[in-house]
C-alpha cells in the first residue's frame, strides 16, 4: 500500500495576525521540522498563496525550510487559487489567473512546479477542469463524500473528462476526514478519537490511499481540549497508524503513483467536512440564506462588470485587475474553523479592494454617478454613488444605506452581519430575526414614552419599522449629490395616524446630511417618537465601540454596552483600526439608544467574541398637528483622527 500523505490549512487574507502566529507555532513549523528530521517521510501541503507571502514578510525562515524540503523531494506543494477564491463564483478567465498565479509563485520561490491541486473548501465544479488543464495541473485531491447526505462516491483514483479535457481525481480517505471533523466539533473526545482511529485501516481497492489532514480543525480541537496532545503529535499519530503495515508515503509529483486505470465522474457539489454549515449542501444556497453575502457577492460582480468600461491607461487597467484578484477571497462566503462569514476582517478585506477599484474607475473613467443597478438581485434598483471620500449604496426599501464606504481607508461602515442563532451564540440583540440585513438611516416610529432600554424594532407592540416599505427615490440634480426619498404611511399604530415621510439626502465631501420632514396628512394630532436607526460596523479592537459626546468643548465618555442617553446634540464614535472618528449631530436634541452586536463562535482560536456592528439611534419626540410638519436634520461625518481619542469624562 502506498500512502499519499498530506495536510492543509485554509487561512487566507484578512486572518488576524495572532491566529496566523498560533497556526505557525503550533502546526506549520512543528510539522515541517518533523519532516526535516525524518527524511523517510514524504508529505503534500496546501496553503494559500497569501500565507506564503505572509511567511516571506514575517517569517522568511519558514519559506527557506519549505524550499529545502522541496529540493530534497520530501515535500510537494499543492496549487490552487492564489487568493483562495470559491472557483464556482468567478469567471473562467479569473480561475485560470488565480491558479496560474499560485503555480508560478510556487515554481519561482520553491523551484518546483506543482501539478496537483487542492480546491478551496472542496467546492467542486467540473467546469474547473478546463482552467486546471490550461495551467498544466494533472490531478486534484478532494473528498468525494457529499456534505449533508454523507454519501461517498468513488474511493479509488479515477480519470475524469469534461469538454474534452481530463484530470486525475484522488479521493481522500473519508474515515480520517470524519474523525478530525468530529474531534474539532467536540463530537469526540481525544480518547474516543484515538480509539476510533485504531480501528480503521487503509484498505481501499486500489494500492493508493490519499490522506489529507485539516490542520485548522486540529487547531480548533486543541483549543477546547487541554489534555489533547499537540497538533504535531496527532498528525504523527494518524500518519504512523495508517502506515504501520509497512506502507510507504509517496509524492504524486515524483511519478511514484501508477496511472489511474478507471474512468469516473465527480458531479458539481460541496464535498468533505471543511465547513460547519449544517443545512446547505449546494454552495450557491449561501446567497439565499445570508442576504449580506448576497450583497457582497453582488458588489463583487458589479465592480467586475464596471471594469469593462476602462479603456484608458494600461498601467491603471493592470492595477485595477490586480485589485479585483485580491478581492476574490472565498473566506467570507463560507463557515468553517476560521470563522468564515462571521469574521468581519474577511468581509472588510473584500470591501477594501472593491472600494479602491471603484475609486480608480471614478477618477480615470469619469463613470457617471449615481448608477442605478440591482446589486443584490432582489428585484429592487439600488442607487450607487461614489464621491471623493464617501461612496454609498441606497436601497429603495426604507430608503436606507446598505453600504457606507470611506474611500480613504477602504472601510465599509455599512458592512453588518446578523447570521443565525443556531450557528452562534448572540451576546446581544437576541430578538433580531435570523438572516435579516441591517442597514442605516432606517426610519422607526415608536409609541410615546416607550421604554427605550427595551427597544427592539421587531417588537410591533412598541415600534413600527419602515425597512420593508419601498420609498420613491428622486435624484434632485445631475451630479447625484442630492436625493429626495418619500413614502406615505396610513393608519400608523400608536395613534400616529397618517403621515408622509420625506428625507432628503445631501452627499458632501466628508458628510452625509439627511433632512427629515414628517407631515401629518390626517385629521388628528400625531403624537409619538421618531428615530433614525444606524447600524455601523466600527473598526474596533474589542467587542464594543467607544462613544463620547462633546459639550462646551469638553469630551464626555458615554457608557459602554447597551445604553440610553438623553439630551444629546452630538455623538462621536472612535474607530481604532482606521484612525478615524464618526460624528453624528442633529439640530434638535435627541435621546441616543446604542447597543453593540456580537456573536460567540467556536473557531481555531477557541471561543471568540466576534464584533459585528454597533446600533446607534437618535430618537426625537414628535407632536404634529394636522396639516403640519415636523423637521429635523441629522448629519453623519467621517474624519481622520488628528489626535488620540482618549475621551476622559470631564467634570
Amino acid at each position: 500500500m502506498r500512502i499519499v500523505l498530506g495536510s492543509y490549512s485554509q487561512l487566507s487574507a484578512g486572518t488576524p495576525a495572532p491566529i496566523l502566529e498560533r497556526a505557525l507555532a503550533e502546526a506549520y513549523k512543528p510539522i515541517l521540522t518533523y519532516l526535516y528530521k525524518h527524511p523517510q517521510v514524504n508529505m503534500h501541503l496546501y496553503l494559500s498563496g497569501w500565507t506564503y507571502e505572509w511567511f516571506e514578510t514575517n517569517h522568511p525562515e519558514v519559506n527557506m525550510l519549505i524550499a529545502d524540503l522541496c529540493k530534497k523531494d520530501q515535500l510537494e506543494l499543492l496549487t490552487g487559487g492564489f487568493n483562495q477564491p470559491v472557483f464556482q463564483i468567478i469567471s473562467g478567465k479569473d480561475r485560470s489567473t488565480q491558479i496560474e498565479e499560485m503555480t508560478t509563485f510556487i515554481r519561482k520561490r520553491f523551484a518546483k512546479r506543482p501539478r496537483t491541486a487542492w480546491i478551496y473548501n472542496q467546492i467542486w465544479n467540473p467546469s474547473l477542469i478546463s482552467a486546471l488543464d490550461t495551467c498544466s495541473v494533472e490531478r486534484v485531491l478532494i473528498s468525494t463524500t457529499e456534505r449533508l447526505s454523507e454519501v461517498q462516491g468513488a474511493i479509488e483514483p479515477f480519470v475524469m473528462q469534461e469538454m474534452g479535457k481530463t484530470i486525475d481525481i484522488f479521493p481522500t480517505f473519508e474515515p480520517v476526514n470524519k474523525l478530525v471533523f468530529q474531534l474539532a466539533g467536540g463530537a469526540l473526545t481525544y480518547r474516543q478519537f484515538s480509539e476510533s482511529l485504531s480501528k480503521i485501516s487503509c484498505t481501499p481497492p486500489s494500492d493508493v490511499c490519499t490522506i489529507m489532514i485539516n490542520l485548522d480543525q486540529l487547531l480548533e480541537a486543541q483549543s477546547f481540549n487541554a489534555s489533547m496532545p499537540s497538533v504535531l503529535d496527532v498528525f504523527v499519530q494518524i500518519a504512523e497508524h495508517l502506515s504501520s503495515d509497512g506502507s510507504q508515503t509517496i509524492l504524486l509529483g515524483s511519478g511514484a503513483s501508477s496511472p489511474c486505470p478507471y474512468r469516473g465522474y465527480l458531479a458539481a457539489g460541496w464535498y468533505g467536512n471543511d465547513s460547519s454549515i449544517v443545512d446547505i449542501g449546494t454552495f450557491n444556497q449561501m446567497f439565499i440564506k445570508y442576504p449580506e453575502l448576497n450583497q457582497l457577492y453582488g458588489k463583487l460582480l458589479y465592480v467586475t462588470d464596471l471594469k469593462r468600461l476602462y479603456r484608458k491607461n494600461k498601467e491603471s487597467k493592470k492595477r485595477i485587475g490586480l485589485l479585483l484578484e485580491k478581492a476574490m477571497i472565498g473566506s467570507p462566503f463560507i463557515l468553517d474553523s476560521t470563522g468564515g462569514c462571521y469574521r468581519s476582517s474577511y468581509r472588510k478585506y473584500i470591501h477594501r479592494y472593491l472600494n479602491e477599484t471603484e475609486r480608480l474607475l471614478a477618477v480615470h473613467e469619469d463613470v457617471p454617478y449615481p448608477r442605478i443597478v440591482d446589486i443584490d438581485f432582489d428585484g429592487y434598483q439600488e442607487h450607487v454613488r461614489v464621491g471623493k471620500n464617501i461612496s454609498t449604496v441606497m436601497h429603495p426599501k426604507g430608503a436606507t444605506l446598505s453600504d457606507i464606504n470611506h474611500l480613504a481607508t477602504g472601510w465599509n461602515y455599512g458592512d453588518t452581519f446578523t447570521g443565525y442563532s443556531h450557528e452562534v451564540d448572540r451576546v446581544s440583540m437576541h430578538s433580531i430575526p435570523d438572516g435579516s440585513a441591517q442597514r442605516s438611516f432606517n426610519d422607526i416610529f415608536l409609541m410615546l414614552n416607550s421604554k427605550l432600554d427595551q427597544y427592539g424594532k421587531y417588537n410591533q407592540k412598541m415600534c413600527f419599522d419602515t425597512s420593508e416599505t419601498e420609498y420613491s427615490i428622486t435624484e434632485c440634480d445631475k451630479s447625484g449629490l442630492e436625493t429626495l426619498c418619500e413614502a406615505t404611511f396610513e393608519k400608523l399604530p400608536f395613534s400616529l395616524g397618517d403621515l408622509i415621510v420625506r428625507k432628503r439626502y445631501k452627499f458632501r465631501l466628508h458628510t452625509i446630511v439627511v433632512e427629515y420632514e414628517i407631515s401629518n396628512i390626517g385629521t388628528q394630532r400625531s403624537i409619538g417618537m421618531f428615530a433614525s436607526e444606524l447600524n455601523l460596523s466600527i473598526g474596533t479592537k474589542s467587542d464594543s465601540a467607544n462613544l463620547y459626546t462633546v459639550e462646551s468643548n469638553k469630551n464626555r465618555q458615554l457608557p459602554p454596552g447597551k445604553a440610553v442617553i438623553p439630551q444629546l446634540k452630538n455623538v462621536r464614535i472612535v474607530d481604532e483600526i482606521n484612525k478615524t472618528y464618526l460624528a453624528l449631530a442633529s439640530d434638535i436634541r435627541f435621546t441616543l439608544v446604542k447597543e453593540d452586536f456580537g456573536v460567540k463562535l467556536a473557531t481555531l482560536s477557541g471561543i471568540e467574541v466576534l464584533y459585528q456592528y454597533t446600533q446607534v439611534m437618535p430618537v426625537w419626540e414628535i407632536d404634529i398637528a394636522p396639516q403640519k410638519t415636523f423637521s429635523c436634520t441629522l448629519a453623519f461625518r467621517i474624519e481622520r483622527r488628528i489626535r488620540p481619542a482618549t475621551s476622559k469624562e470631564s467634570t
